[in-house]
């Protein structure tokens, strides 16, 4: 039993702590007392910590009780722009006294309260660049081959160089181009594609086939023949879904679509940034969705209606040359049905377009010129 010594007591109760924190304490408490005893002064305060009430002695700082005590607050996490992961532990935790924020050097007073503070999670900072496009680019979505001279701003994020989003902000008029683009949907098909393909073949023309993903999958060495030949290739769903309308579908449903069919095409060694949602039915849904996987909404300024049962090859090539103009882009099928009626009338299509001094050009997959040479001049 300890000797008596004035006013301090012999015995130290430590309240609502755990058995293994109370002998911590208490010990700590006693020889606290032991030594101060010579001075006849109070030698300690009494703080909360987590709900407990303990007492230490006067004078110590708030990082000696975090130490003693093993307080340890949860540092906050880097997060990218997607709220991924960046870097764990970035940012420290903290201590607050009766709420408000405390520093680790703060002496602790009689009645405080201690609170372990989490850092909290960040996210990196963002950067916007600023990309001239003195040559203009195509619109999104497309209906022409003219081009819109402008700027891309781009944002990304600082740390991880993710891309946040990219858009086009127009300078300028759009610059009509002396060209006209074929496009082919709804192949590959074993019946058509082929043909059509030596028919461009023989009047030195080129044209872009959007292709249908299970289609691209069923007859690959097609789709390969296209773009050994020159041609361009494009996305047009893995399904092709038309019930209901392709922009009414769900937004998961709409990336999947167009995923799906960018999956196919890599596979074969073709990498493409051009889609053509089924029947055209784009909105600005469809083009959002199309644009966070890095593609562009292309649709048509002229359409014969080859798809249509009992059209035939004279009329298709009468409703190609009327509507035809600098900048056209035509929308015919290689599959879907019966299309040699859109394979007989391809040549006088292809003369009556070059007899107007225009040429027959490409849709590019990439962000360069969108025209290529007409391989007739």
């Amino acid at each position: 039993m300890l000797s008596p010594v004035a006013n301090v007591p012999a015995v130290v109760v430590v309240r609502k702590a755990s058995i293994g924190l109370g002998l911590a304490i208490v010990s700590v408490i006693v020889a606290l007392l032991l030594g101060g005893a010579k001075t006849g002064k109070a030698v300690t305060v009494t703080v909360t910590i987590a709900g407990r009430r303990i007492e230490v002695a006067r004078g110590t700082t708030l990082g000696a009780v975090a130490l003693r005590f093993g307080l340890r607050p949860r540092a906050g996490d880097l997060l990218d722009v997607n709220g991924e992961l960046l870097r764990p532990r970035a940012f420290p935790g903290g201590f607050a006294i009766n709420g408000k924020p405390a520093s680790r050097q703060r002496r602790l007073r009689s009645g405080d309260r201690l609170t372990a503070v989490a850092g909290s999670d960040e996210k990196e900072p963002e950067v916007r660049t600023v990309v001239p496009e003195p040559g203009g680019v195509p619109s999104d979505p497309q209906f022409f081959v003219d081009r819109v001279p402008g700027e891309q701003l781009i944002v990304r994020g600082a740390v991880s160089h993710e891309l946040v989003s990219s858009w086009f902000r127009r300078t300028g008029a759009a610059r009509s181009q002396r060209a006209v683009a074929l496009t082919f949907d709804d192949g590959p098909s074993p019946e058509y594609t082929p043909a059509i393909l030596a028919e461009l073949k023989q009047l030195h023309a080129r044209a872009t086939f959007f292709v249908i993903g299970y289609l691209a999958q069923a007859y690959p060495n097609l789709v390969r023949r296209e773009a050994q030949m020159g041609m361009a290739v494009g996305n047009h769903s893995y399904n092709h879904p038309e019930v209901p309308p392709f922009e009414q579908l769900p937004p998961p449903l709409i990336r999947d679509e167009i995923a799906l069919a960018d999956q196919v095409l890599s596979r074969l060694g073709i990498r493409t940034r051009l889609f053509r949602p089924p029947g055209g039915g784009s909105s600005a849904q469809v083009v959002r969705v199309a644009a966070a996987l890095g593609q562009r909404v292309v649709l048509w300024s002229v359409d014969p209606t080859d798809w249509t049962p009992g059209t035939t090859a004279h009329e298709i090539a009468q409703r190609v040359l009327a509507a035809v103009r600098p900048g056209s882009i035509v929308d015919l099928h290689d599959g879907g049905g019966d299309r040699s009626a859109t394979l007989t009338a391809l040549p006088a299509i292809v003369r009556g377009i070059r007899a107007r001094g225009l040429r027959l050009i490409t849709l590019t997959a990439g962000s360069g010129p969108i025209a290529e040479t007409d391989p007739a001049g």
